[in-house]
């Protein structure tokens, strides 16, 4: 293997334990702030790191004014809607199972795609995952809704699911704006982002009385910021750049698996054989929906 496939496979490894941790970190940072401040942090943090990268590769701010309502709509699908829905689900679902949930993004994104992409077609296998991987959600979401001993956590469930539909609205709309430098992209978003949720996240947190504050509350929301946000999102662009989309497409199986057991081991969160069977039909469900490259 070349050095350059080192350098990639490293990178994947990194968004994959960071992204899938996240769902862990989160939880742990409930415990002492909102997570609208949550995500506010993430946001700001994120960009200071970007900043830095921008700084640092010497790059022209070449983004004009056309770019600022789609930076906000950037924002508003890929960061602020769905980091403020999962923020807000793992207040009552645990955050192995938001995890899982969160597996069926590539699923939304097709579906999307389907009706707004014109070389998206629903093909007759793909349409055989989207069912398998709703039938993976119905073993999650199933018992909250028909059972009379609900858990009450499917309004959080539905939450997880609307967060999904936010990441593929983003997904197929930066397929359809204009090419633009990647790190300027995702720190403008970030900037925009952090400068909506500044108010509103600062109010939030100040007001909420019964949090209690913790080192190690605190300390999560660093990494979050930092490394689940800043630097996970230029290796993102870096992979993307260099290896292309297929090839990042392998995180899709991992970092569920890596939510449900950071959420399980490390929270002691519970589980039980719906979650693991859940789990595999989603996966089997994303894995229908991928395109087979011609030899």
């Amino acid at each position: 293997m070349s050095h350059a496939g080192f350098k990639h496979w490293g990178l994947l490894g990194y968004l994959v334990l960071v992204w899938g941790f996240a769902f862990a970190m989160i939880a742990v940072a409930l415990e002492s702030f909102h997570p609208v401040f949550i995500v506010w942090c993430r946001l700001w943090l994120g960009a200071v790191v970007l900043w830095g990268v921008w700084r640092w590769r010497g790059q022209v701010w070449s983004l004009g004014r056309d770019w600022w309502p789609r930076l906000t709509l950037l924002s508003l699908t890929g960061n602020i809607i769905p980091f403020s829905l999962i923020a807000w689900a793992e207040q009552s679902v645990p955050s192995a199972e938001v995890g899982i949930l969160m597996a069926l993004m590539p699923i939304a994104t097709l579906l999307l795609a389907h009706w707004l992409l014109e070389h998206e077609p629903l093909t007759w296998r793909r349409f055989l995952g989207v069912v398998v991987g709703f039938v993976g959600v119905g073993l999650l979401v199933g018992e909250d809704l028909l059972s009379d001993a609900a858990r009450g956590e499917w309004p959080g469930q539905v939450a997880a699911l609307l967060a999904t539909l936010s990441y593929a609205f983003n997904g197929v709309y930066a397929k359809r704006i204009p090419q633009a430098e990647p790190i300027a992209m995702a720190f403008g978003s970030l900037l925009v982002g952090s400068v909506l949720l500044a108010i509103p996240a600062l109010w939030l947190q100040l007001s909420s009385e019964t949090l209690v504050y913790r080192p190690l509350a605190l300390a999560v929301l660093v990494v979050l910021g930092v490394m689940a946000t800043g630097i996970a999102t230029w290796c993102y662009f870096v992979v993307v750049r260099e290896r292309g989309p297929g090839f990042l497409s392998t995180i899709n199986y991992l970092i569920p698996a890596v939510a449900f057991a950071a959420g399980t081991v490390f929270l002691a969160e519970p589980w039980g054989w719906e979650h693991l069977l859940a789990l595999i039909l989603i996966l089997i469900g994303v894995g229908l929906i991928q395109v087979k490259k011609p030899n």
